[in-house]
């Protein structure tokens, strides 16, 4: 049995690391830097697109934590956001922005969200739209996410110190009563919503349904010594929100305590969460929350305390460009969009919807691909994908390699909303209502994942 974060450190200190003869020699070289800064909103700035009430007081701030690669062809970063969602125009600019500080291309730069609730969710495009309605809704203040990504960017490109990557660990454990479907089959063909809180007995006695209940670690290490850890766990982050109280939630605490006790720098990214959420686990109070992050945390440790550790490989850095096609619903138009929004007595929620659907549309229409990549070293893939995907997603991938590790990030480009299976728009659920793609986006997505992770 586990017994506590003494033995991770040791773990992470008497890897067995390869003997530095022969072929190691010859490896290639890649060389790695962290950087993190903080991003925390202003008070009275909207939370979650400003469906929920704004920020009042700071809890723990929130931060951009990434490292960067960098081999013979180039420099490449993964950055993860204690964020709700960055969209379009607005996902692009932090990408940008980090890729002009680094010199190098905006393909090459993967932005991420953790999807906490009390945190930023923008999409400029959508708040543009709403500037030109008077007495519209505020979505976003577009001034702090400039500066924002600024700060994002000055911190990537502001780095000194690169280490040279010898060899990586890859690790797993399972996560004990975090995670559950939020879609419960009611038994008469019917589906109910079990969000991220619940005090319904019997939302919380149904099974956890499907999931994946493994959290990945990937370490990058310089012989024996830890130099980032990233971490991938597929459900949504929140214990409780909406409460104004700007935090990063369960998930951050779980990495930050990883990182005060073990060292190294310590970055988590969200799977693909889009249908998974704690409620099963979570009734609201507020005397979950770190009981959650107890157990996150407890399979963190494992996890590093698993790692199989390989001498690193060539660095590769594929992108697959991704078009999705809008919903084809009278509900889901230009037409009702722009309705919805000049509407004067209708709510912000569905104001803002609408400025963030006709943001979408716009999208669309000027032919703007998301860009789907996937870091590849040696035996090891890490996929960055978009919106708020379903775990049928990721666990397509992993058994479409099960010859790889492989793990997977989700809400990067929140623009298409939620990324559903096809079959799950017919059995209803909160998910379609909230997807602003086709049905068939579940073939789209999962050839080009097929893409990516092929040889």
């Amino acid at each position: 049995m586990f017994r506590g974060p003494i033995l991770v450190l040791f773990a992470l200190m008497s890897l067995s690391i390869p003997s530095a003869r022969g072929e190691e020699a010859a490896a290639p070289l890649v060389e790695l830097a962290t950087f993190s800064c903080e991003i925390t909103p202003p008070l009275g700035h909207p939370l979650c697109g400003g469906w929920i009430k704004p920020a009042e007081a700071i809890q723990t701030p929130q931060l951009a934590k990434g490292v960067i690669l960098r081999n013979a062809e180039g420099v490449y970063a993964l950055c993860a956001l204690d964020w709700c969602e960055l969209r379009n125009d607005a996902h692009d600019l932090f990408r940008e922005k980090i890729a002009e500080a680094l010199g190098t291309s905006r393909e090459r730069v993967a932005v991420q969200c953790l999807h906490q609730h009390n945190a930023p969710l923008t999409d400029s495009g959508a708040q543009l739209l709403l500037d030109k309605v008077s007495g519209a809704p505020v979505h976003a203040d577009l001034k702090f996410l400039e500066e924002a990504a600024r700060r994002v960017a000055t911190a990537a490109g502001g780095v000194n110190t690169w280490n040279t990557v010898t060899h990586l660990g890859a690790g797993m454990a399972r996560v004990e009563r975090v995670a559950a479907t939020r879609r419960v089959h009611d038994g008469a063909g019917g589906i109910l919503v079990r969000y991220s809180s619940t005090r319904e007995l019997a939302l919380q006695e149904a099974i956890e349904g499907k999931i994946d209940p493994y959290l990945r670690s990937i370490a990058f290490l310089d012989g024996g010594r830890n130099l980032a850890c990233l971490h991938y766990y597929a459900t949504h982050p929140q214990s409780y929100y909406g409460d104004g109280q700007v935090n990063w939630d369960f998930v951050g605490m779980a990495r930050e305590r990883t990182q005060d006790e073990v060292g190294g720098f310590q970055v988590y990214f969200t799977g693909c969460g889009g249908d998974v959420t704690a409620g099963k686990y979570n009734d609201g109070s507020p005397e979950r929350r770190p009981v959650l992050a107890d157990r996150l945390h407890d399979a963190i440790r494992r996890s590093l305390a698993s790692l199989a550790v390989r001498r690193v490989e060539e660095l590769k850095w594929k992108v697959e460009p991704l078009r999705f096609q809008p919903r084809g619903e009278e509900t889901f138009s230009r037409e009702f969009f722009q309705k919805m929004l000049a509407d004067p007595n209708g709510s912000a929620s569905s104001r803002g919807n609408a400025a963030i659907g006709l943001a979408w549309l716009d999208r669309v229409a000027a032919d703007r691909p998301i860009d789907l990549a996937c870091l590849s070293i040696g035996d090891i893939r890490i996929l960055h994908l978009p919106g708020e995907p379903f775990v049928e997603f990721q666990l397509f991938a992993q058994r479409l390699r099960e010859d790889l590790f492989v793990a997977v990030a989700g809400y990067g480009d929140g623009g298409p909303g939620y990324v559903c299976t096809e079959a799950s728009f017919a059995e209803g659920g909160y998910e379609p209502t909230a997807s602003l793609i086709e049905p068939k986006s579940e073939w789209v997505l999962k050839g080009a994942i097929e893409q990516l992770l092929g040889d």
